[in-house]
């Protein structure tokens, strides 16, 4: 059973002023069970898991941190029985409630987000996929015409009329040496036979004085198109990228010309100052409007205003939902890739060379996507509650009542989830109150102390709800001490004690987590028990240095396979220091205070291997 009166989705349809309502349910949590006892669990779960990304769950809909559920699933049979509840109050996009209520839990979420609390939602509540797929198929008829305005194109082979699939938009940039003005795509591209090893230059000639100069810091001018692709005609579905024609410039010339129309609604609001955000003002993409091309604002607009009235509410729900998974792959965040697509990464980041997709297109793949999960999981039977609230006053929730928490905390400063929801809750029209965002970031003057203190009060709140003997399982990520020690703390200080950890390998990283040199790039797992009298501080060992070059020492010599093979980059092999590190933190953190970020510790894995090299 789906308990549905947790949240209120009422839509006004003026077209003008097609917006979502959320309103958590002040029963959430009435599904709690304080007599029923819990599993008898004397140890954690002790293996190290491995789930990957590419189920049909999480690919329906894009967030900045997902936990793959079927990793979660192997701890929800551990420590609970069949029709236990299992809390997550930092829900995100829900994955635990799928993990729960496949297993036959009843699943309750909660966030401080309204974005991640739609979004968990409406995975955790997935409709007929064939329904579904017919609102999609009539939307895109209703929006035949308009596509053809905005996206036509001549295909250069046979002269039929086809859509665009993507516009490459290059700035322009100053030369800091001559002054003169260059479109970085006609001298950085460096296209080879395999479009893994095709990039864009970061260090050129200057075309107009053919002095060698840096792109970064290039003072930028406008944008300009590019290329289009498209596909036609004898060559299947090979995809044709080629420059615009006269045609396509006068169109893109009228769709300026013309603007959007004044019966569509579309968000204005403007970015508020805020660690990410600086980096789209700076770029004068000062409110959310602007992150798009006159012609994909045009296309979300319309789609926003078909979807919002359509008559039947879940799939309503659901039709807007498909949008909102569109997130940053249509707007001028974009970042054109010689492979193909576009990622959605977990900033503002304002490319020199944009992709910019068909909505529509962008619309009905992302749809297809969404209806194989939902054809997958439609039969399951669910009981679910999902609020917005803070993980630090979960007060309608009683003393005892949890069978199991597993939760995934915010990661410190590595993602500012307030900020980067903001695309998504402009267009919603609610917006995350960030008094209790658990996070590290100067705009909202929160330090690690601060941090620390709202992961305290959560893991406070948590530990009330739980019953006795019950489990906590928490999922981090970082490469900060800092952020190691507040979780530490807060856990310990919360009246916990990590009894076990292991390592998630979400086995395909992000793309920053096979570039970057200071990614981490596997989660620790912590398994955490209420304890009566916990340790009032962490051992801070001062032979910490020495126990960790032991530890480092060991693992190299042992032969154990600490080798990360490079799968979206042309990169040779490397030494799998992230591997390493988390082996690390897993031995370390239940006993000592972490003292060294990855950094320092790939420097003393530097040092060993030299030693074990030299002999």
């Amino acid at each position: 059973m789906i308990i549905r009166e947790q949240l209120a989705f009422t839509l006004y349809s003026p077209r003008h002023e097609a917006r979502l309502c959320l309103r958590a349910n002040p029963d959430f949590g009435s599904v709690a069970a304080p007599d029923q006892p819990v599993r008898d669990v004397e140890r954690p779960y002790a293996l190290n898991i491995s789930a990957g990304k590419n189920s049909y769950a999480y690919d329906a809909h894009t967030y900045h941190t997902k936990v793959p559920p079927e990793g979660i699933k192997l701890l929800i049979q551990h420590f609970t029985n069949h029709g236990d509840v299992v809390l997550d109050p930092f829900c995100g996009s829900g994955m635990t409630g799928i993990a729960a209520t496949e297993l036959g839990r009843t699943a309750l979420l909660s966030d401080l987000s309204p974005a991640a609390v739609f979004i968990a939602y409406n995975l955790n509540t997935p409709i007929d996929s064939v329904r579904y797929l017919n609102a999609v198929n009539e939307v895109m008829r209703r929006s035949m015409a308009l596509e053809d305005a905005l996206y036509a194109t001549e295909c250069r082979i046979c002269g039929t009329k086809t859509p665009m699939i993507y516009t490459v938009w290059s700035y322009g940039l100053i030369c800091n040496l001559c002054r003169s003005e260059f479109l970085l795509w006609d001298v950085a591209r460096d296209e080879r036979e395999s479009v893994r090893e095709s990039k864009i230059l970061a260090e050129f000639s200057c075309p107009h004085c053919h002095q060698q100069i840096k792109k970064r810091g290039l003072r930028r001018t406008r944008r300009y198109p590019v290329q289009i692709g498209y596909k036609c005609c004898e060559r299947s579905n090979k995809e044709q990228a080629v420059e615009l024609d006269a045609g396509d410039l006068r169109r893109l010339e009228c769709i300026e010309g013309r603007g959007i129309p004044a019966d569509l609604w579309y968000p204005t609001d403007p970015f508020p100052v805020g660690v990410n955000t600086k980096q789209p003002i700076a770029a004068g993409i000062t409110s959310v409007d602007k992150c798009y091309t006159t012609r994909a604002l045009h296309a979300m607009a319309h789609l926003w205003a078909l979807c919002s009235e359509w008559p039947e509410a879940d799939v309503r729900e659901k039709l807007l939902f498909t949008l909102t998974s569109l997130y940053q792959r249509v707007t001028l965040f974009s970042e054109f890739r010689f492979w193909g697509g576009s990622g959605n990464t977990a900033n503002y980041n304002v490319p020199a060379i944009i992709n910019e997709q068909n909505v529509f297109r962008t619309f009905l793949r992302k749809a297809h996507t969404i209806s194989w999960y939902f054809k997958s999981a439609a039969a399951i039977d669910r009981r679910l509650q999902v609020s917005t609230q803070s993980a630090t006053k979960l007060h309608q929730l009683s003393a005892n009542s949890i069978d199991y928490v597993f939760t995934d905390v915010p990661f410190g400063s590595n993602i500012n989830y307030s900020e980067m929801n903001f695309l998504w809750e402009s267009w919603l029209q609610h917006f995350t109150d960030n008094t209790d965002e658990a996070i590290v970031n100067a705009v909202q003057c929160k330090s690690y102390g601060d941090y620390q203190a709202l992961l305290r009060k959560a893991f406070e709140e948590i530990r009330r709800v739980l019953k006795a003997d019950a489990w906590l399982t928490v999922v981090f990520h970082n490469s900060s001490a800092k952020a190691w020690a507040a979780i530490q703390h807060a856990i310990i200080d919360a009246g916990f004690v990590i009894s076990g950890t292991q390592t998630f390998d979400k086995e395909h990283g992000t793309f920053k987590m096979f570039v970057s040199d200071n990614a981490v790039g596997y989660d620790l797992v912590l398994h955490c028990r209420k304890c009566d009298a916990p340790p009032t501080h962490l051992i801070r060992n001062k032979y910490a240095k020495e126990n960790v070059l032991d530890f480092i020492t060991k693992r190299i010599r042992s032969g154990d396979a600490l080798t990360v093979r490079y799968l979206h980059v042309n990169r040779a092999n490397e030494f799998d220091y992230r591997r390493l590190y988390a082996d690390w933190l897993a031995y370390a953190v239940p006993h000592q205070l972490v003292q060294f970020d990855f950094d320092s510790f790939r420097l003393l894995v530097d040092e060993v291997r030299q030693e074990v090299v030299d002999g």
